[in-house]
């Protein structure tokens, strides 16, 4: 209980390093330039391999930045670089930070650099023919809807941080705990254990992220029984839309 890229050989020659330009484009920290998040962008699809016929488009995906993952160039990454790396390596997100990137999806060079950035480390790659580079990122507040990211394990750490998620409830999947659930409990069964939604009803549910405790109380609740736990360094509680308070994106 309680990340993955494309695999391929890496050319033995040093590429030559892309102009400044193609790093400048893509330099943009949070809030600069300002701008704002959609209402509801699209999950973390993890790469932007599957997105090759999207040459020329303009997307935003919620996403947690995240150390782990290759990604390949700097500035403008290949479309199999993994999206959550490449934002932190571009300056957009620490690790572990939530916010909402803007990509453009373009045409693939002929060659990409690879750059140590930000403690992650790029490397370079010949000929790849989708590409991606970050056009901007915002902050999520309460007023932004996020896909149902499974479990909340990816927003570890910022604690007191009110997110929206639109989840179908589901009385299968593991949960722990009993109003304050561990941050690797399935999402969609726990609002189904806290009363907020039927199985197979959809809705716009909070969350507030909490720090670990030392145990969690299992119960049977709306027909789910959640399990006991020790320890555990994450958790997060439920909450019914109306109690939501705006909450901006910790730092």
């Amino acid at each position: 209980m309680r990340f993955a890229s494309v695999a391929r050989v890496l050319p033995v020659v040093i590429v030559a390093l892309l102009p400044a330009a193609a790093w400048a484009q893509s330099s943009a920290k949070l809030g600069a330039p300002a701008m704002a998040a959609p209402a509801r962008p699209q999950p973390d699809p993890g790469t932007l391999f599957a997105f090759a016929d999207a040459v020329g488009q303009t997307l935003q995906f919620s996403v947690v930045g995240s150390t782990a993952g290759t990604v390949w160039g700097d500035g403008v990454y290949t479309s199999d670089s993994v999206l959550a790396a490449a934002a932190v390596h571009a300056g957009l997100l620490e690790p572990g930070e939530s916010g909402v990137v803007t990509v453009e999806v373009i045409a693939g060079l002929d060659e990409y650099a690879g750059a140590e950035r930000n403690g992650v480390e790029s490397l370079p790659y010949r000929s790849w023919n989708v590409a991606y580079r970050f056009v901007g990122v915002a902050a999520i507040d309460g007023g932004v809807t996020l896909p149902d990211p499974g479990n909340l394990s990816g927003f570890r750490g910022q604690n007191g941080v009110v997110l929206t998620f639109e989840v179908t409830g589901d009385s299968a999947g593991s949960v722990w705990g009993d109003g304050v659930y561990t941050d690797d409990s399935r999402l969609a069964a726990a609002v189904v254990h806290a009363g907020i939604l039927q199985s197979g009803q959809t809705g716009l549910v909070s969350v507030e992220i909490l720090p670990g405790q030392e145990a969690y109380e299992g119960a049977e609740r709306n027909g789910i029984s959640s399990g006991t736990y020790g320890s555990w360094p994450g958790s997060y509680r439920v909450m019914a839309l109306s109690s939501k308070t705006t909450s901006k994106l910790s730092n």
